[in-house]
């Protein structure tokens, strides 16, 4: 009995002291699990829009939108995204000689609807509360506000001017969200779009292009940066 009451009280010192060393060598973890699954989001950002090879399609400007998310579980989401492009275009008069063409600049306002799957590099889970991802999709890109006045005002031909029209477009990117909070989160990405430009008619006449040299159309990229900030739900 001496024994015993010597041997029970060591086993049960021996044992805190073990789960008190245990509990001080465990490192938490850097990995966060992200429990909703939808979400609504505002983003904003700065646009490289290329022109095209005859300088008629829109110029670098500003972006608007918002997106809902959804994701499916795992690493896959799917993201809808309104974007409005408010950018410039010069207004080129094709009879001119091709160093005195330009007539000024105008607005071009540019609505893109798409959607997107994004791929979540970390999974359904932040590293460090970041979690980067890459995106691509597809969607339609169409003017919804053009200036005329120049061409008005010039008298040029209806079918000289450009018109942006209604584009399909591709698209493809990638970021890293960063999650303030359980349900906020902050969104950094990079976007490229893929669009048509396409050439008026009176640019393609043997009077205005009788060498043949301008295409009717060619694929340019519209290139953002946008920040964004997104509530989960």
């Amino acid at each position: 009995m001496p024994l015993l009451k010597l041997v029970v009280p060591s086993i049960l010192l021996l044992s805190a002291a073990a789960h008190s060393t245990a509990a001080g060598q465990s490192i938490p973890s850097p990995y966060t699990f992200i429990e909703h699954g939808q979400a609504w989001a505002i983003f904003a950002g700065k646009s490289d829009l290329n022109p095209g090879q005859l300088g008629l399609g829109p110029h670098d400007g500003t972006t608007f939108g918002g997106r809902y998310a959804v994701a499916f579980g795992g690493a896959l989401n799917l993201d809808v995204d309104g974007t409005l492009f408010r950018s410039k275009r010069d207004v080129l008069d094709v009879s001119r000689p091709e160093d005195d063409r330009s007539l000024g600049r105008t607005d071009l306002n540019i609505a893109l609807v798409d959607m997107r799957l994004r791929i979540n590099l970390t999974g359904q889970r932040a590293w460090r509360r970041l979690q980067p991802f890459v995106l691509f999709g597809g969607g339609l890109a169409l003017a919804t506000y053009t200036d005329h006045v120049l061409e008005l005002t010039t008298d040029m031909p209806e079918d000289e001017w450009y018109n942006f029209g209604t584009r399909f477009t591709g698209t493809f990117g990638g970021g890293t969200s960063f999650h303030l909070a359980d349900k906020v989160s902050l969104r950094l990405d990079g976007v490229v779009n893929l669009w048509k430009i396409a050439t008026p008619v009176g640019w393609l006449t043997v009077d205005n292009d009788p060498d043949g040299n301008n295409t009717e159309g060619e694929w340019v990229s519209a290139k953002t940066l946008r920040l964004g900030v997104a509530w989960r739900f």
